[in-house]
């Protein structure tokens, strides 16, 4: 019988992210796998920037084809992309500062 990691690293199609799961309570963690958790956490922290970039620009892209429609129905179309794109944002957003100051921040060795 297998039993189930303490953590996974799953991937979010929504945000087309990694993020971490925990399958116990932190706490619960051994040092090694905190400081794994830790590390696992850190990888995913890296490459938010480059996802919030991308979702950035792409709304400014809507952006500006908002400005010149004209179309009512092309309008609302570009706006509900709009929209989900800035709810995208808030959620990878929401999704580092819970790491950060979940798992990273109260754990820094100084």
């Amino acid at each position: 019988m297998m039993t189930k990691p303490a953590f996974e690293l799953r991937y979010d199609q929504e945000l087309e992210l990694m993020r971490p799961v925990l399958h116990v309570d932190y706490e619960s963690l051994s040092p090694e796998k905190k400081q794994e958790f830790e590390w696992a956490c850190q990888q995913v922290c890296a490459k938010i920037p480059d996802r919030l970039q991308q979702l950035e620009q792409a709304y400014m892209e809507l952006y500006e084809k908002l400005k010149d429609t004209e179309d009512e129905e092309l309008f609302f179309k570009t706006n509900e992309e709009m929209n989900e794109l800035s709810k995208k944002i808030s959620e990878i957003n929401l999704l580092y500062l819970q790491i950060e100051g979940t798992y990273l921040h109260s754990n820094v060795h100084m």
